[in-house]
């Protein structure tokens, strides 16, 4: 076959791709690698792409260990399997798969940045905490590891480096919700709380169905014994995360401290509705005592 095709089959490829329509690209690139491309490692990286976008991982793999024997230092193939096992949340197993990836190329930022990930999900915080630093010497405003390393230097409490971080990444992007809401969570921790609400109110307004925001403005309220505006927040929270079952319960919470005790078992029956295992949480939560004593159909449930 002339090359001017091939060249062609290749070009379609890339055209349905970026229209993602897979299976179309797929066809075509694998015209281009049955008409004498099979070691196009380029090629060949297009096609376990695919794959690995099609949920085929078995098929991805082997066409990424395909272009290792052609090519043993090809950081994207490494990068490629370890993708593959990151999908099934197997971290040990990319794991070393990241490293190697890294090893063949030492400013592969996005591999220092999954694999900080990786440690950080079993548990191995120090070294998340060192790779995801390495990002940093390769892209000092990578928005997703400010982000993300904030996130640990806040949970460890060591706020000013978290704070530093997450303002790095609200310079990159002030308008996405998840640094606004940590954001809000360091003024919390930091005694800022008109500053925390704003920054949960900025959050739940670039994203309504992140319902972690109404929940912690909401308990600034409930703390302030603002119980009307605490609920008014959990209603609306519970309209946008129809699902989400610790709005329900702090908002029965302060339905109990206003004596809505009929909205308040309503809400509580939802909750061991939407979450049976919260039924010993609710049973041995001593706010809820009254309550319990005086509906009998949440007795019915925990009994």
């Amino acid at each position: 076959m002339k090359r001017y095709h091939i060249d062609n089959y290749i070009v379609l490829g890339k055209k349905y791709y970026e229209e993602d329509n897979l299976l179309k690209a797929l066809y075509y690139f694998d015209k281009a690698y049955k008409s004498g491309m099979d070691k196009d490692v380029q090629l060949l990286l297009n096609i376990a792409i695919i794959y690995d976008e099609l949920d085929e991982y078995e098929t991805a793999i082997k066409y990424y260990n395909q272009i290792l024997d052609i090519d043993k230092d090809e950081a994207r193939a490494y990068y490629g399997i370890a993708i593959l096992y990151d999908h099934e949340e197997e971290f040990e197993k990319a794991i070393p798969y990241y490293e190697k990836a890294i090893e063949c190329d030492p400013n592969y930022d996005r591999a220092y940045f999954f694999l900080a990930y990786a440690y950080d999900q079993i548990g191995e915080e120090e070294k998340a905490i060192n790779n995801y630093n390495d990002v940093l010497k390769i892209n000092p405003n990578d928005f997703w590891t400010c982000v993300n390393l904030g996130s640990i230097y806040e949970q460890k409490d060591e706020l000013n480096k978290a704070l530093e971080l997450m303002k790095r990444a609200l310079d990159v992007d002030n308008t996405h919700y998840m640094v606004l809401f940590n954001m809000g969570v360091l003024m919390s921790k930091k005694n800022k709380t008109e500053k925390a609400k704003n920054y949960y109110k900025k959050a739940i307004e670039f994203n309504k169905h992140y319902a972690y925001s109404y929940l912690n403005l909401g308990v600034i309220h409930r703390d302030e014994e603002n119980y009307d505006q605490a609920i008014n927040i959990f209603t609306t929270g519970i309209d946008n995360n129809k699902e989400s079952v610790f709005l329900y319960y702090n908002r029965a919470c302060c339905y109990l401290k206003t004596d809505q005790l009929v909205e308040a078992e309503k809400d509580i029956l939802d909750v061991l509705t939407l979450h049976p295992k919260m039924a010993d949480y609710v049973q041995n939560d001593r706010e809820l005592q009254s309550l319990i004593n005086y509906s009998s159909s949440i007795k019915c449930i925990l009994e």
